[in-house]
């Protein structure tokens, strides 16, 4: 019997999920790489170091803002495996009977 295209065999995260990832990413960069960037600044014009501790605030900024970003995109992908694991074993039919 032909399986529907809608029945998926492994576990996928949704649209609106995958939005929220990706939007989440760019805020989170956006907001981390200022951050540095303001911090960097700061620094530098305190030490008068050029632009030094700019530098290094915004790539700081950076690896954050990834950082953060993979954490929450496998903390989706486990949480919507998890789901997918407890629909599989609903539906999975009885043998005792």
């Amino acid at each position: 019997m032909a399986k529907s295209p809608l029945d998926r065999q492994r576990p996928t995260i949704g649209i609106i999920q995958s939005l929220a990832v990706a939007s989440y990413f760019g805020v989170s960069l956006a907001v981390s790489v200022v951050l540095g960037f303001l911090a960097g600044q700061w620094v530098d014009s305190r030490l008068n170091t050029g632009i030094i501790f700019t530098l290094i605030g915004v790539l700081l900024g950076l690896v954050a803002a990834s950082t953060s970003a993979v954490r929450l995109y496998r903390a989706t992908l486990r949480k919507g495996e998890t789901e997918w694991r407890a629909r599989t074993t609903e539906s999975a039919p009885d043998d005792d009977e």
